[in-house]
């Protein structure tokens, strides 16, 4: 049976194959009678218009975008591009007569549309004219229109076509600018294994991106490098010596940007992460609020007076806690290079700011416990007996979980981690978007992670508390216009905690800056702060003080405002660290971004499952008060229901 059902099947799609051809030659005659022969090479892209989040047009000008011909292009590129995308390009004549044909025959077997099997000549005719529907309607005209263009055009001005419309990641369009962003190099400069990478990302720009994924890129240039060594490129011995090379070392950092606005930052992420299409896009509608970005572009270019040193680097994240979209984004201090994005692709130790989400929130939401349940900072280690140490390196004895959390004591978080599980703790933090990487270890529950997240993740996270439970991925774009279809960001937001258990950590993470100067007068501001120290060894190899600060971070947010903020070194360099100023500038920042843009006037009221008691602690313990006590939230079920008997001694 099953047999004929693919006879059928390939029966049908053969005469519509026939059917479909006829139609496109017949296409084709009106379409040279209509058109003229310089429609096929475009040496300009179309701009991208960008809204801002009022829908007023802030950029047509949005592209990476320079010309390149023929002559200025490296052979090493086109022997790259041509082995792993064409090999028979210089041969065929605009189509591969046996990739269709295996083309057809996996694609019945599967009992799918025919997909696949592009030539760079039918690729070029996909990425300017047609989208990456999976049509045979489409397919047939794409097949028909190489056949046309190779009757046209040499193969030197086709590949010179191809290679200026290829996306390279990002918001890099062309060979050229690709050659400079990622290497520093004009293309006739490109060496064989850069080669190697800039064809590699061809096929998925953005996930064989050297700078967000080295280890994919290198596996992905290795496979280029092997397929130029079977068409004769390069020798064995080549081969073996270039592959030894990660991707990592081989990009540069020398990109320079002329085109430097606040836009810049907020561009630059965006368009490195759109979803993948080979649909040109038209418009896109973001949650950029100009305001802020042109503030973190003021920040970053020390308008106000906040860095000493030209050296400190910092990032910074601003989100919308209704729509989840992103404000305004800063990932670097240096904008007029290619840099790394410290905000939303390097992954940092993210310090004490992980302790609410991977150590307090999974104990108040599967434990049941509450801010003032009693928890010992006493003298405690890991379970290989390597002792643990609070800041002040005190302990403070029983102390209530508020307090404990307030005041960033690492016994007590260590501790809560283990009560919950190391699985259950992650399974918590997965949800808001904190995934694990690699192995798992007690130092985790403190901020000790060995690869990391990033400060856009950490921030995201947050924003579940803000939201009293609820989460979404966030996204710098509302809307996106192709040519021919829309994409939509209207998932709706999940809820992944108990409302109680976001309601009693911002109740806690209040206190972080209640009273003090940065404090939010006339809104409820939330708070969390985090810093990473460096290795003793490096601290001796560098000459750096005891207990040098490496990293400070913060996130902070309102009702409507997350913000997150991180400040530190690129690079380590003799006497180079955060000292008490320093380390402090991430607070300076939240106030000048809260006292500017948080609206005034919005707090939580009390929810259902929460109850709200006059209480005091005795023999480490909440009960009930009469006087000299305070009022103090709790799980309903929880809270104490007795006074205690002082004339009764435990």
């Amino acid at each position: 049976m099953k047999s004929i059902l693919n006879k059928l099947f390939l029966g049908i799609t053969t005469l519509t194959l026939i059917i479909t051809i006829i139609g496109s030659i017949f296409g084709i005659i009106v379409f040279n009678n209509a058109k003229s022969t310089s429609i096929f090479i475009r040496e300009n892209t179309k701009p991208i218009y960008i809204y801002d989040d009022k829908n007023n047009l802030v950029s047509s000008d949005s592209l990476y975008y320079e010309y390149c011909s023929i002559q200025e292009v490296s052979p090493e590129i086109i022997h790259a591009v041509v082995s792993i995308e064409d090999k028979d390009f210089y041969k065929h004549s605009g189509i591969s007569i046996p990739r269709i044909a295996h083309s057809i025959y996996q694609n019945i077997t599967n009992h799918s549309i025919i997909s696949g099997a592009s030539t760079i000549t039918q690729q070029y005719i996909k990425n300017t004219y047609f989208t990456n529907e999976k049509t045979l309607q489409r397919k047939v005209n794409e097949i028909a229109y190489a056949l046309e263009l190779e009757k046209k055009y040499t193969k030197d001005q086709i590949m010179e076509a191809y290679l200026n419309t290829v996306l390279f990641g990002s918001n890099i369009y062309g060979i050229k600018m690709a050659s400079r962003y990622y290497f520093d190099k004009s293309p006739n400069e490109i060496t064989t294994n850069e080669a190697a990478i800039l064809a590699g990302m061809i096929q998925l720009p953005n996930y064989y991106n050297p700078l967000k994924n080295p280890e994919s890129a290198t596996k992905r240039k290795n496979l280029v490098l092997r397929r130029m060594m079977e068409e004769g490129y390069i020798n064995q011995s080549e081969y073996d010596s270039l592959i030894e090379i990660p991707a990592e070392e081989i990009v540069q950092k020398g990109f320079t940007n002329t085109k430097i606005t606040y836009l810049t930052p907020y561009m630059d992420y965006l368009f490195a992460n759109l979803p993948e299409s080979f649909d040109t896009i038209s418009s896109i509608q973001t949650y950029l609020d100009p305001s802020i970005q042109k503030t973190l572009y003021s920040i970053m270019n020390n308008d106000y007076k906040l860095f000493n040193d030209d050296e400190l680097n910092c990032a910074i994240v601003v989100l919308d806690n209704e729509t989840y979209g992103v404000k305004a984004i800063a990932g670097n201090r240096s904008y007029n290079e290619r840099v790394i994005n410290y905000a939303s692709d390097v992954l940092l130790q993210p310090g004490s700011t992980i302790k609410p989400l991977l150590d307090y929130a999974p104990a108040i939401e599967y434990l049941n416990y509450n801010p003032a349940t009693i928890i010992q900072d006493e003298e405690y280690s890991y379970r290989n007996g390597t002792k643990i140490k609070n800041y002040d390196n005190q302990y403070l004895g029983s102390i209530t979980l508020r307090k404990a959390l307030s005041d960033s004591r690492n016994i007590p978080a260590v501790k809560l981690f283990n009560e919950v599980g190391y699985e259950k703790a992650f399974q918590f933090v997965k949800n808001l978007g904190i995934e694990k990487k690699d192995t798992i270890y007690e130092a985790d529950a403190i901020g000790g992670s060995t690869t990391g997240y990033t400060l856009l993740s950490i921030a995201n996270a947050y924003q579940a508390f803000a939201n009293l439970g609820y989460y979404k991925k966030a996204s710098p774009y509302k809307e996106i216009q192709y040519e021919l279809s829309t994409y939509k960001n209207t998932d709706s937001p999940k809820l992944v905690m108990k409302p109680t258990t976001a309601f009693l950590i911002n109740s806690i993470l209040h206190d972080v800056f209640k009273g003090s100067t940065f404090d939010q007068k006339n809104t409820y501001m939330m708070a969390k702060t985090g810093q990473t120290n460096y290795s003793q060894e490096t601290i001796q190899k560098y000459h750096l003080p005891y207990n040098a600060t490496k990293d400070s971070l913060l996130v902070a947010y309102t009702k409507d405002l997350t913000i997150a903020v991180w400040v530190g070194y690129e690079r380590i360099t003799d006497g180079k660290y955060l000292d008490y100023y320093k380390k402090n500038i991430p607070r300076s920042i939240m106030k000048l971004l809260l006292d500017t843009y948080a609206k005034k006037g919005l707090y939580y009221e009390d929810i259902d499952g929460i109850m709200k008691s006059y209480i005091t602690i005795y023999e480490d313990q909440a009960y009930l008060a009469k006087e000299n006590g305070y009022y103090e939230y709790f799980l309903e079920g929880t809270q104490p229901l007795t006074y205690p008997n002082y004339n009764i001694k435990a």
